[in-house]
């Protein structure tokens, strides 16, 4: 008896090619199929299509492949708008209609949500922004002869780029003429427009500890340019007062702070905020974006704070806390130290809804309840998700 059409199997040398259909998306972007018992996961496909893969990584429980062919299309997928797609490893979403795009990322975080977390949350929104021209900061690579660019989407190897349909106008002058041969292999650089409209460009090839100032609805910040800083301002200013909303009292800890700043927008609301945040030379900002004497800064890993016998009784119960883990999400110490501290109001921001819906099971599954959950489209064309997630104490 034949292979059904989803099933056929054709083996050329050692290459396997495969007929099959595409289930859903995960979290990361790719496609999910199943061939033969074992799930199969390829880049560069929609739900519902029908296409000819390459495997290029065979396991026991699951495998890897590249598309080949599409033999049936979805009704989203659309040709790429950029020369670079599929070789520039910035965008892998160039491929889906921009109007798809948000509604595959809530679908993605409810799946990853329901599946990791045991969390139903139907009615889960997405904020959203410009499609393209919104990127505001880049990490950006040169080569000897100082063309500016991307690494590969496979590998390591330098893709020179021209123009990029996602970074900020102002970045084009620099993509247009590249940088110095003198500059770093790597370096960030941030762009925006000023309150008059002008074009403004910081790049941290020019000056190791370049610093950029930008204003966040009615705050201004400083923070480095070689350090880290939301890539997105126009989805900042929606996602910050949905953030800090109803958070009011004596102490807030801001977890995770960078460079201040939740803690700085909750200055207004809190007699006392504590920063904690690892990187000295970050919570430096810290400092000097909050601005105000009656705050404390710890600069040190959560899980040592946390840890700390020395930490003044005051930080012992706040009235809320607000943390924004790396991809990696909550340590299970971290976890373990919220919920006894049953705090009133947690607020959980995240980029990855697979270690979000881990430590929100964890969570769940102590004092708090979740209020409201919702997402936030920092990166277009790419399957990076932001969401925030607002958790109370049960009654």
């Amino acid at each position: 008896m034949g292979h059904s059409f989803f099933q056929s199997t054709i083996l050329v040398s050692t290459v396997v090619l495969l007929n099959l259909k595409i289930e859903k998306l995960v979290p990361g972007g790719e496609g999910l199929a199943r061939h033969e018992g074992r799930v199969v996961f390829i880049p560069g496909v929609l739900p519902g299509e029908q296409v000819r893969v390459e495997t290029t990584e065979m396991k026991k429980d699951f495998a890897r492949a590249e598309l080949r062919e599409i033999l049936e299309p979805s009704p989203d997928r659309i040709k790429p708008m950029c020369s670079l797609a599929g070789t520039c490893g910035g965008c892998d979403w160039l491929h889906i209609a921009p109007q798809a795009q948000a509604q595959l990322k809530v679908t993605v975080a409810q799946d990853a949500l329901r599946r990791i977390g045991g969390i139903d949350w139907p009615n889960l929104k997405i904020e959203t922004g410009l499609s393209f021209g919104y990127r505001n900061r880049l990490q950006l690579h040169t080569n000897p002869s100082g063309a500016v660019g991307f690494l590969e989407r496979k590998g390591h190897g330098f893709v020179p780029v021209k123009k990029c349909p996602v970074a900020h106008p102002a970045f084009a002058p620099l993509f247009e003429q590249g940088a110095s041969p003198k500059s770093p292999e790597r370096f960030h650089a941030f762009a925006c427009n000023d309150a008059g409209g002008k074009p403004q460009l910081w790049r941290g090839d020019e000056k190791p500890h370049a610093e950029a100032r930008v204003k966040v609805l009615d705050r201004e910040l400083v923070f480095p340019i070689n350090g880290f800083f939301q890539s997105n301002l126009e989805m900042l200013e929606q996602l910050v007062p949905y953030a800090i909303e109803g958070l009011s009292g004596d102490t807030v800890f801001d977890l995770y702070s960078g460079v201040g700043l939740f803690g700085s927008f909750l200055t207004p609301h809190f007699r006392r905020v504590v920063c904690v945040e690892s990187d000295h030379e970050t919570l430096a900002f810290a400092r000097r974006n909050l601005g105000v004497d009656d705050a404390a800064f710890v600069a040190e890993p959560v899980e040592d704070m946390i840890s700390d016998s020395d930490a003044p009784a005051s930080w012992e119960q706040p009235d809320a806390v607000i943390v924004d883990p790396p991809r990696e999400g909550l340590d299970v110490k971290v976890r373990a130290w919220l919920k006894r501290l049953s705090v009133s109001k947690l607020v959980y921001v995240s980029c990855n809804p697979v270690t979000m819906a881990r430590d929100m099971k964890d969570l769940l599954a102590g004092p708090y309840k979740l209020d409201d959950l919702r997402l936030f489209d920092f990166y277009p064309q790419t399957s990076h998700i932001e969401a925030v997630a607002k958790l109370s104490l049960k009654s």
